[in-house]
């Protein structure tokens, strides 16, 4: 995208009845236009606030001229890029937040739902028509003479929610006795009631410090970019704060769309209150890519939600995300794949992410020339694993594209899951590349004969072993020796015995905080104890399969991934799920869902199976069912249709 042309225009438009700045009669503004080679058209808007800003419209208009002046150039797509574009004009917040908002417009970014205002009032008159108008939120200023007004609004506009703004017009010691007087009234928050707000502590009411105080730290900050700047300087305020609320100084229609990106970047919804945080659809982009780096340098926490995730399924994971008080130290929210119920939210620190990057270079170690090919999504614990590491090690992330044969003849590194092998492995041309050194196998039980397929192949397979609570990968095979899984420096790994599988419990530095759920954190315990069976032989880890996938046919017990790998081992069978039927008789019947290119050989399978384990019942299918993580969906594969299987004795 190359822009050509950047034209700048003051304007001036009388302040109406009811607006916030009751001291001027009127707003100005620069408003910025920038235009690309084909003909596309971004829009931004610097407002000072006289007596307000650090810059005045005089200085926001010698700064676009500036920044006008730099035509042509070209813009990588992404909020990053208006970042960077927009940073040697910060000496003017007010131009900083043009620029960012006109290239973030120009790129599409701005599309939203209209934002909704909230409505400043003197008096009940004021209140009843803002609220007959829709106005959701009201905004009151409170001095000690007026918090009799308070309460006589919040009398005429019953449930509507208030925010007060003091300018510090009370003094620190009558802080106590207003917060009992507005006690009962539906208030947000209390906006600078003092001088020294900052240092009050928990309130019963939440206690909010805008731009000029935010830098001591709040419970709730109030940002308003046409003052503070733009993407970067809101997220580096907001970090300092528990929670931020997004508003405009002046509420023109052009800054107004900026702030929904601002707002959107924090992970809170425009003019209302969110945390602190990122919440992001991780899509396959560079887009994506770009704004998880930046989360993770600004220390920002991010929750990142699958693409594929189903519509209501993001909202509720949104939902969840957004109402989260998180742990100081909080970096990034993952969910779980949902493979056995609802996917949990995972709450993991700086500290975790630290220790897992730590770990995995002390086990693996780094070469020069490393380059990580990312190709499992950013919302999984594997994918971001991949941008932790390299970020710590100075490494390049290529990003994958739709042809992964090529992507991966330019990298060193790779993380894949079973199901990406399995279709590299199609081709039977395809060779792995000499440069290869090393790829992570994960997300799932890899069949033994997928992994002997690879090694044919020569393509470097390290099968790992971890899940999202301990952000992905916590035991690894070496190189040396590829199919012994060891736990990586700093794991302390527990688990049953050859004869009596139990389940795993991990005690590692890079163990998640907590999990997410509708009630809020739910703390990780240290060990924690998988729902994975496994045990230790020489110190190597075996993984038998989950313990909540143990089918129970007639008293004996049978772990799914045996059967599965006895059946892919046999003629025939590409992939294959086994899962349990109920039956009157034996309690559960094994059931397998299949996927052939030509006649089973049931024979192999009645010799390679214990009469318990032999599937009873077959689903032929051109494709299992996957979870969006990459998965076997286990749950959706037992919902397939099903007939008898006949052996023949």
């Amino acid at each position: 995208m190359i822009v050509v042309a950047i034209a700048t225009r003051v304007v001036r438009w009388p302040i109406a009845a009811g607006g916030a700045a009751r001291d001027r009669t009127e707003r100005a503004a620069v408003i910025l236009e920038v235009r690309t080679a084909d003909g596309r058209i971004g829009r931004g808007e610097a407002a000072p606030l006289p007596g307000f800003s650090r810059d005045t419209l005089a200085d926001a208009a010698r700064a676009l001229a500036g920044f006008a002046a730099t035509a042509p150039f070209p813009l990588a797509s992404g909020e990053v890029a208006a970042c960077d574009r927009a940073e040697p004009f910060a000496s003017s917040p007010a131009a900083r937040f043009a620029i960012e908002t006109a290239l973030l417009d120009l790129q599409g970014l701005l599309a939203g739902p209209p934002v909704a205002t909230a409505i400043v009032v003197d008096d009940v008159a004021e209140a009843r028509a803002a609220v007959a108008g829709g106005a959701p939120v009201l905004k009151l200023k409170i001095a000690p003479d007026r918090v009799a007004h308070v309460h006589a609004i919040a009398a005429a506009c019953p449930g509507i929610p208030l925010r007060l703004d003091a300018n510090r017009t009370f003094a620190r010691a009558d802080i106590p006795a207003l917060v009992a007087s507005l006690a009962g009234l539906p208030i947000e928050f209390l906006e600078e009631p003092c001088a020294d707000a900052a240092s009050l502590g928990p309130q019963p009411i939440a206690i909010a410090l805008d731009e000029s105080l935010t830098a001591a730290g709040a419970e709730l900050a109030i940002l308003k970019p046409t003052v503070i700047g733009g993407l970067r300087a809101c997220r580096e305020l907001a970090a300092r704060s528990r929670r931020a609320i997004v508003t405009h100084a002046l509420e023109g229609p052009i800054g107004l769309a900026g702030v929904r990106a601002v707002a959107r970047a924090l992970g809170g919804g425009p003019h209302g209150v969110g945390a602190n945080r990122a919440i992001v659809v991780a899509e396959p982009t560079a887009a994506t890519l770009e704004t998880v780096t930046a989360a993770l340098r600004a220390r920002t926490p991010i929750a990142l939600i699958h693409h594929r995730a189903t519509p209501d399924e993001q909202r509720r994971q949104r939902a969840l995300v957004e109402h989260a008080a998180l742990p100081p130290d909080a970096a990034a929210i993952l969910f779980t794949s949902g493979s056995t119920g609802a996917p949990r939210g995972v709450v993991l620190s700086h500290a975790a992410l630290a220790a897992a990057a730590a770990a995995h270079a002390a086990h693996l170690g780094w070469h020069a020339d490393d380059r990580w090919l990312l190709a499992l999504s950013l919302a999984h614990a594997g994918g971001l694993a991949v941008v932790v590491r390299c970020l710590a090690a100075d490494r390049p992330i290529v990003l994958a594209t739709d042809n992964l044969a090529r992507d991966l003849e330019g990298v060193t590194l790779a993380s894949l899951v079973p199901t990406q092998l399995a279709a590299l492995l199609d081709d039977p041309a395809w060779r792995s590349p000499a440069r290869l050194r090393a790829v992570l196998l994960g997300g799932a039980a890899a069949p033994p004969a997928l992994l002997a397929a690879a090694r044919a192949r020569g393509v470097p397979v390290l099968v790992t072993y971890g899940m999202t609570e301990t952000f992905g990968q916590i035991a690894t095979a070496l190189p040396g020796d590829p199919d012994t899984l060891v736990a990586l420096p700093g794991v302390t790994l527990t688990a049953g015995t050859l004869a009596v599988a139990a389940p795993i419990a991990i005690a590692a530095p890079m163990l998640a905080t907590a999990y997410l759920d509708e009630s809020g954190l739910a703390p990780i315990a240290t060990p924690f104890v998988t729902r994975d069976l496994g045990y230790l032989d020489a110190g190597a880890l075996h993984v038998v399969g989950r313990a909540d996938d143990v089918i129970v046919t007639g008293g004996e017990n049978v772990h799914p991934a045996t059967v599965e790998a006895a059946l892919v081992a046999t003629a025939h069978v590409r992939a294959a799920c086994a899962f349990a039927i109920p039956d009157a008789r034996w309690g559960q019947l094994v059931g397998v869902a299949v996927v052939a290119t030509g006649e089973l050989d049931l024979a192999a399978w009645h010799a390679a199976l214990a009469p318990a384990a032999r599937p009873r019942r077959i689903a032929l299918v051109d494709a299992l069912p996957l979870l969006p993580t990459g998965k076997v969906d286990r749950r959706a594969a037992a919902m397939l249709a099903t007939r008898p299987i006949e052996y023949d004795r």
